[in-house]
């Protein structure tokens, strides 16, 4: 009986497993890092044999994820003798590369063939987070005269190498023509900008003219994937078509200029060396990653002792919509004894009184906008005392006369330019006080 009762127990277990469905694993969600600023953290690699070097199968920040791959034997390549030629140089980098050969056997080679002219030409950086160095690699062309360095550069290129080749050049091409330019980009500092924990590379080339050097700055990264130039700037013209940084006589540094965590690219300069440019005002450009490049954040101008630099800096703010930033500055160049006026192509004196009335019409425009015609009115009986007949004063009567609210200014301002540019030079010196400096005419009366 108990064989029978036991055969009967398993007969019903049996059942009861063939007609339930086999339970469906519950899907785990992958957990997600939580969202931070600050850079990854570096990683200690794995234990790699003799005969492995390390790998990143995808992306590997700081080394994670990083592991062992065996070296895939290659042909035996001389890496005591680089070749004579752009195109056979890329092969030999690239087999060199991956052969683990020691840089400083790499370098001694490029220099003997003309490539590098000393260490400084090169560089170890890893821009993938591999836990190996890309090359950095400064090139001359050996195929042009040593009379082709100009002093301030020397044709060549800029190439990053790694196993796969060439992953970054300066020009498409490696040719260099000897007219100065495709001049070979000089590595001009590195650190994070992006703050993916890897680094980034400033590099520079300067271009001088008779009394003005210019530098013209690119950054190169792989926070977008390939290693590219990451700088977007407005678009000057044919020779900065808005992906380089270019000031003159440039001062640059690297700095978290905003304690966000992540290096910023300043660069201070702005002046020029000829006495026909004026005396000009440096400033300093701050360059910051907004999440998709490195973009201007912020210009800022150096103390000035001079008079029409205050003036520049109050029509800046005027046209930027600080009008109470503006109003303090035209106020500024007007009774600021300390300040030095320059005599250009007119006398102090002139100067000084070009100001005074261009400053003050601007101080009445800004008066009419904030509603105080009572104000507005003084200034204007300043500016027939002071400055009577002049066209200015003219200017400004006509606008005070004509202004009902700041909707009919845009057509008020119009008229009024156009009567002022009847005046013969209605702005006197600052007309021009150098190629260096704006020029102020009848229509930069009325903005």
């Amino acid at each position: 009986m108990r064989l029978i009762a036991n055969l009967v127990l398993f007969l019903f277990i049996l059942a009861a497993c063939q007609t339930q469905p086999p339970a469906t694993p519950t899907a785990v969600p992958p957990t997600q890092p939580p969202a931070t600023d600050t850079p990854f953290p570096l990683c200690t690699p794995p234990a790699c044999t003799a005969n492995e070097v390390y790998f990143c199968p995808s992306d590997c920040p700081g080394g994670c994820g990083t592991t062992c791959a065996t070296v895939t034997p290659a042909a035996p390549v001389d890496q005591s003798a680089a070749p004579a030629t752009w195109t056979e140089l890329e092969g030999w980098l690239t087999a060199v590369w991956q052969q683990n050969a020691n840089p400083a056997a790499i370098r001694a080679a490029l220099q003997t063939a003309g490539w590098q002219q000393n260490d400084n030409e090169w560089l170890g950086l890893d821009f993938n987070g591999d836990l190996r160095d890309e090359w950095v690699l400064v090139l001359h062309d050996p195929q042009t005269p040593a009379t082709a360095d100009i002093g301030y550069g020397f044709p060549g290129n800029l190439w990053i190498v790694n196993a796969s080749g060439v992953q970054y050049r300066a020009y498409p091409t490696p040719a260099a023509p000897t007219n100065g330019l495709n001049l070979a980009p000089i590595p001009s500092g590195s650190g994070d900008l992006t703050g993916d924990g890897l680094p980034e590379l400033i590099t520079r080339v300067d271009e001088c003219g008779a009394h003005t050097c210019f530098g013209t700055f690119r950054i190169i990264s792989s926070a977008r994937g390939p290693l590219e130039n990451i700088v977007r700037a407005a678009w000057q013209n044919e020779g900065q078509p808005g992906d380089v940084i270019s000031i003159s006589f440039p001062e640059p540094r690297l700095e978290d200029e905003n304690g966000d965590g992540r290096l910023d690219f300043l660069v201070h300069g702005g002046t020029i060396g000829s006495v026909g440019a004026g005396v000009m005002r440096a400033y300093t450009e701050v360059w910051r990653w907004d999440g998709t490049a490195v973009t201007l954040a912020d210009t800022r101008l150096d103390p000035t002792i001079y008079r029409h630099h205050i003036l520049y800096e109050a029509n800046a703010k005027l046209a930027a919509g600080d009008t109470d930033g503006a109003l303090f500055l035209y106020e500024e160049a007007i009774n600021n004894p300390t300040l030095e006026t320059i005599d250009f192509l007119g006398t102090a004196a002139q100067t000084k009184a070009a100001i005074d009335q261009f400053a003050a019409f601007r101080l009445i425009l800004i008066n009419l906008q904030k509603g105080d015609l009572i104000r507005a009115a003084s200034r204007l009986n300043w500016l027939n005392s002071n400055y009577p007949g002049t066209a200015a004063a003219f200017g400004a009567a006509q606008l005070i006369n004509g202004w009902t609210t700041p909707d009919n200014a845009p057509q008020l301002c119009t008229a009024v330019e156009a009567d002022l540019a009847t005046f013969h030079n209605p702005t006197g010196p600052l007309e021009n006080l150098g190629y260096g400096n704006p020029s102020l005419t009848a229509v930069d009366f009325c903005p």
